[in-house]
Order: structure tokens, then C-alpha cells, then sequence
């Protein structure tokens, strides 16, 4: 395809050492927010580059609008929509600086938060993470309020790790297996990386519907470790209309089921996950993750159908999406050794458990009978 149009002069530094990177798609709400956060950074050696995936409404103008003031902003429009995740990879691919720091449009950050996190990167640091506070707009519901709660307390780095500042590689692969599909770090908004990580460990996975910033960010932690700044430096917003929410309400099946199952997959057979099922063969006992993905995958293609048939919340796409997964992860479709024999192994022990709880309870319940009839 053709390359994005770069419509700004360069940028007063040619080689700055942030690229503020901030992919727009129709997102005029909160975009002037977002641009004026990122110019009031402590940190002036930077770069921000808007890249617009052929918006609608008013984002590229605004865009075009700062860069005309401000000639650290440059904005770049792609020839076609690439969509979410492609547009980040194409802003990596235009960034000039050392650091990527994604900035969504709903977002903003804190006027210290490159400082803040640049402070951190020390040594060969790779990926810098801060705390984020969580803004509801107006109109989330309840439900979704509640979903994102754990995010910020017991299911957060500091909840896992402590407070910092380092996380070592082999701490962070440990914890990947035990916890393969829950994101710890948060979004690109609260995360820094190097631009050589993106060389080193590659590009976000389009694959993913929701969990390519975890995915790669997981990817270069059990390399490299990871920087924690236990400081609330940036802003992720969650409103009605936000990528995220669209996204989860339109392909249910694919949000709730194929990104975990791609993940398990990953961490099973890709080769830069090596760490992961190194740390899985330590575990005592150890952890059989291709045994994992096989029980993953079973569950995954037995809910495509009921998703298909859902009566409340039907996803008509469920059966495609799982094909397609399989066209492009045929190993998904692959037994482990030893799995049907593991699996008779378990049902028996989960059978022969069944049987000793009824035979408590109904032991129980005749002392209990004899009990009342002798009073």
C-alpha cells in the first residue's frame, strides 16, 4: 500500500529521544486534551506524532491545526484504514525517537510523566510502566465500572510485584504463566518502550482484539524486565464510544475467547516466549502449557456455537471468527502427547473427588437424622 502522507515540516528536532505517538480515528471529543497533555510535558525533547486512520469527523483538523502551531507535532494520514492495531505499528514505523510513548486520543497525561519515566529507564531498561487513573465519562454503566476495578487495585503491577522500581525478566515469566490473560501493565497510554524492542521482539500482533498492547508488552518483559514508576502519570479514559467498548460489544466471542486463546498459544509455541515455558518447567509442579492450549482450544470451539446461539447477546460471527483462528494458528488444532491419556487421568481423579464429597455429605446428613431422632 501507498505510505502515509506526511503533511508537516520536520520537526524542530530530527532525532528527538520520545516519540509521543498518538494513533487518531474519529476521536475529536477528547483529541485537543490529549495533544495540549502531551505539548505540556516537563520532558521538551520530544516529537508528537499524530497518524490519522481516515477519520470522519474533526481529528485530523485539529490535528492539522496544532502542527501549524507547534512545530514538534507532525501528522501523518494513512492512504486507507488500517485499523486499531495496525495504525499503532505504523506509528512505530514513522516515529523518529528513541522512546515510543503511545498516547491514545481519549487519553492524557501528566505534565511530569515522560520525565518521570525516562528517570526510571535506567541500564538497558526496555519498557517503562506507570500508574494510570481510570476516567469514566458519563453514561458508563455500572457493570462496566465494576469490570475495571480490579485493574487498578488487586489485579495491578503493584498489587503483583510491589512498588518497583525494577521487575526482573524471570520474576515477570512466572507470572505470565500463571496469569497469561490478565493485563497487569495497562494500556499503551501508561507505558514507554525502546524503539530497538520493537526491532528486537517485533511489532503488535493484529490477531489480537484487545490484548495486543499486553501481548507485547509480556513479550518484551520476559526478556527484559520491566521499569515501574508507582506513580499515577497518565490518564485512560472510558466512555461509550471509546475503541475498546466498540470493539467488546460487536465480537463478543473473539474479545472474551480467541484472545486468550491466542495468548495460550503464543506462550506454547512462539519462540520468543521461550522464557515462559523455560519459567513453566520450574514451576513446581511443572506447568504443561501445551496441555493448557489443548484444553483452551476444546473450550474455545465448543463456545463458538453457544456464543452463535446466544439468545440474550447472540455474536452471529462466533463459528467464523474460531475458523479463521484455526487458518491462521493450525496448531490449535494439534494433541499434545500424552493429552488423551492425561485427560482420562484427571476425569477419573475429578470423578473419584465427586464421589467422596457425596458420600461426606450423605454421611453428614444420616448423623445428622440420627442425631434429631435420639433428641
Amino acid at each position: 500500500m501507498a505510505p502515509p502522507l506526511l503533511e508537516t515540516c520536520p520537526v524542530a528536532s530530527p532525532s528527538p529521544l520520545v516519540s509521543v505517538c498518538v494513533p487518531t480515528y474519529n476521536g475529536a471529543r477528547f483529541l485537543r486534551q490529549c495533544l495540549d497533555s502531551a505539548l505540556a510535558q516537563s520532558w521538551r525533547d520530544l516529537e508528537i506524532l499524530v497518524v490519522d486512520d481516515g477519520s470522519t469527523d474533526e481529528s485530523l483538523a485539529i490535528a492539522r491545526d496544532y502542527g501549524r502551531r507547534d512545530d514538534r507535532v507532525r501528522v501523518a494520514v494513512n492512504p486507507v484504514n488500517l485499523g486499531l492495531v495496525e495504525n499503532w505499528n505504523r506509528c512505530v514505523a514513522l516515529a523518529r525517537g528513541s522512546w515510543i510513548k503511545f498516547l491514545f486520543q481519549d487519553d492524557y497525561l501528566e505534565p511530569t510523566c515522560l520525565s518521570r519515566m525516562l528517570d526510571a529507564a535506567k541500564g538497558d531498561s526496555a519498557l517503562v510502566a506507570a500508574r494510570r487513573e481510570i476516567v469514566f465519562e458519563p453514561g458508563v454503566s455500572a457493570a462496566v465500572r465494576r469490570s475495571y476495578e480490579p485493574f487498578t487495585a488487586r489485579a495491578s503491577l503493584r498489587a503483583f510485584f510491589g512498588p518497583g522500581p525494577r521487575i526482573g525478566a524471570d520474576e515477570f515469566a512466572a507470572h505470565l504463566v500463571r496469569r497469561p490473560r490478565l493485563n497487569c501493565i495497562g494500556e499503551p497510554t501508561a507505558m514507554m518502550l525502546r524503539r530497538s524492542a520493537f526491532e528486537r521482539f517485533g511489532a503488535y500482533n493484529r490477531d489480537f482484539a484487545v490484548l495486543a498492547d499486553w501481548e507485547l508488552a509480556a513479550r518484551v518483559a520476559i526478556h527484559r524486565g520491566l521499569a515501574y514508576v508507582d506513580e499515577t502519570l497518565a490518564a485512560f479514559r472510558v466512555h461509550a464510544w471509546s475503541a475498546t467498548q466498540t470493539r467488546m460489544a460487536g465480537r463478543r466471542f473473539r474479545v472474551q475467547v480467541l484472545d486468550g486463546l491466542i495468548m495460550d498459544h503464543e506462550l506454547a509455541n512462539a519462540p520468543l516466549y521461550e522464557p515462559a515455558r523455560q519459567a513453566a518447567a520450574r514451576m513446581r509442579p511443572p506447568v504443561d502449557l501445551q496441555f493448557r492450549l489443548a484444553e483452551a482450544a476444546r473450550h474455545a470451539r465448543r463456545m463458538a456455537r453457544r456464543y452463535v446461539d446466544d439468545r440474550d447477546r447472540p455474536d452471529p460471527r462466533a463459528s467464523a471468527d474460531w475458523e479463521d483462528t484455526v487458518r491462521r494458528y493450525p496448531l490449535l488444532t494439534a494433541v499434545p502427547r500424552g493429552y488423551r491419556t492425561t485427560r482420562l487421568t484427571l476425569a477419573m481423579r475429578h470423578a473419584r473427588w465427586a464421589a467422596l464429597r457425596r458420600i461426606e455429605r450423605a454421611a453428614l446428613f444420616l448423623r445428622g437424622a440420627a442425631a434429631a431422632r435420639s433428641s
